[in-house]
């Protein structure tokens, strides 16, 4: 969930007093950092968290937390590189079970691998069911056997299933919403595979051929500097690129990335709507809303379909915004948010530390001797707004709707003008922590930890069991809808409302 924009005139002045240019010069992922430095890595980690997570023994006991972090120290008795200790950092911090609470590379990690094509597994698979693999790319072009809609059996001798759960802990989820996780390694199955497994010249692959027999097979590493496909020839009589874009581009360029966010549209037989929303930031503006609702209304359009399988969040305001244009009755948003600081407190450094501080001197309330209010959203009635839809709402869902995108899908749901569609989301039904989401970099290896400063609780009546919000028609992609590159979920939302249709 994105930061609240506040104090924007301190935002401006503390951004222009404290950027400053750290280069990659020099940098390299192989270079290799002391146990002693690792360690201080988690400890000035473990310090942090323990002093500012305002959920850390949510889903956890403190006891798992803590053997977590003893695990880590004791792993930690060889030099690792920045990818290897990424990984340590990710288990280490998995227990804590809040999908705010990640890792990420360096700031020179990402400078170094900028534009670089890297050898890589060539396979890129999606989970499915939390025991199958199917492929969805296949990055050697020249391999005809192994296509999109593929199932893996297994990869080096190693099962799919056992692939998955090796793979679950790299990625932070939200209590037990595993979804989000299979999500994420799905958008990303070979960077995943490799930073687990390493890479190799050759991997043995099972899998099922298009006649449905089970076939084994070595496929080699992918090297993009011997790939010759992707290799276009120069052409010495092109003309030289523009300098400068021309105002046309501009425009146009920015529409291709605003859609990318947002775009509304209505069906040729004018029986419903779609609303696709992959983001809750800034780009999805008030006016795009209201203008799209409003086009609803002057059409007569009866059926609504919301797609944000793809949202993995933003700004809460938004959020609520479009709550407020679904719902047809009052609603509660949150029921609590509070953190357990009023400042940051921690060793490392932190980013924006002299914003986030502001904020939460300003923006909380002190509740308890451990417990801060957020001053907005908290425990609030909201009503429907005048334009708000009238018709029938179909929100479509993924494990990659998380975060703000979960605080709309579980004000919602229940509702009976609503119906949730496809998979449950990757963030927590419950409550998630977020609003404010500084990131602690660790002094040695300066990896990045993302840490969320406070607790949201959605409903404290909804059941806390740790799954996201779950869909009310379930419907998952299969390795015939991949090889077909059909949307399952749109088919099925498109069948109800033929069904529903007057």
């Amino acid at each position: 969930m994105k930061n609240i924009g506040f104090i924007g005139l301190a935002l401006l002045s503390y951004a222009l007093t404290s950027c400053s240019a750290t280069g990659s010069i020099g940098y390299t992922p192989e270079r290799k950092y002391s146990p002693d430095q690792l360690k201080e890595d988690v400890q000035v980690m473990e310090q942090t968290l323990k002093e500012n997570h305002p959920s850390l023994y949510w889903y956890s006991t403190q006891e798992e937390v803590d053997a977590s972090f003893q695990k880590a120290y004791a792993r930690l008795t060889d030099s690792l590189n920045e990818i290897q200790f990424r990984t340590v950092i990710a288990e280490t911090i998995f227990p804590i079970r809040c999908g705010h609470t990640s890792v990420r590379f360096s700031k020179n990690y990402y400078r170094y691998t900028d534009g670089r094509r890297q050898k890589t597994f060539p396979l890129i698979a999606k989970v499915i069911d939390d025991s199958s693999l199917v492929v969805t790319t296949n990055i050697n072009r020249r391999d005809q056997l192994i296509r999109t809609g593929t199932p893996l059996r297994s990869i080096n001798g190693l099962q799919a299933k056992k692939i998955i759960d090796t793979l679950l802990p790299l990625v932070s989820i939200d209590g037990n919403a595993k979804n989000f996780s299979y999500q994420n390694i799905s958008n990303n199955f070979s960077t995943y595979y490799n930073m687990r497994f390493g890479l190799q010249d050759k991997y043995t692959v099972v899998f099922v051929n298009d006649k449905g027999i089970e076939q084994q097979r070595s496929i080699d590493l992918y090297d993009p500097a011997k790939d010759t496909i992707r290799r276009r020839p120069v052409n010495f009589n092109a003309p030289p690129p523009q300098q400068q874009p021309s105002r046309e581009q501009e425009l146009s360029d920015r529409q291709r990335r605003l859609q990318r966010i947002r775009s509304f549209s209505i069906d040729s037989t004018g029986t419903y709507a779609t609303l696709r929303i992959s983001s809750f930031s800034t780009a999805l503006s008030k006016h795009f809303l209201k203008a799209s609702f409003r086009t609803l209304k002057k059409k007569n359009i009866k059926h609504l379909v919301i797609d944000v399988r793809n949202n993995g969040g933003g700004l809460i305001k938004s959020s609520l915004y479009l709550t407020r244009l679904v719902s047809n009755e009052p609603f509660s948003f949150t029921d609590s948010i509070y953190s357990v600081t009023h400042k940051l407190r921690s060793d490392a450094r932190i980013s924006r530390r002299f914003i986030f501080n502001l904020g939460l001197f300003f923006l909380n309330r002190k509740y308890n001797d451990s417990m801060y209010m957020f001053r907005f959203f908290h425990n609030k009635q909201y009503q429907p707004l005048p334009q708000h839809f009238n018709g029938h709402v179909y929100i479509v869902t993924g494990g990659y709707s998380f975060s703000a995108t979960t605080l709309f899908a579980s004000a919602v749901k229940g509702k009976e003008n609503v119906t949730i569609v496809g998979e449950e989301t990757g963030g927590g039904y419950y409550g998630n922590n977020g609003v404010f989401i500084p990131e602690m970099i660790l002094p040695n290896s300066k990896l990045r930890v993302r840490l969320p400063l406070y607790r949201i609780v959605n409903n404290k009546n909804y059941p806390k069991d740790g799954h996201g919000v779950l869909p009310d028609v379930e419907v998952k992609a299969s390795a015939e809808s991949i090889r077909l590159n059909r949307d399952p979920k749109m088919d099925k939302v498109i069948n109800l409302i033929m069904q529903r249709k007057d």
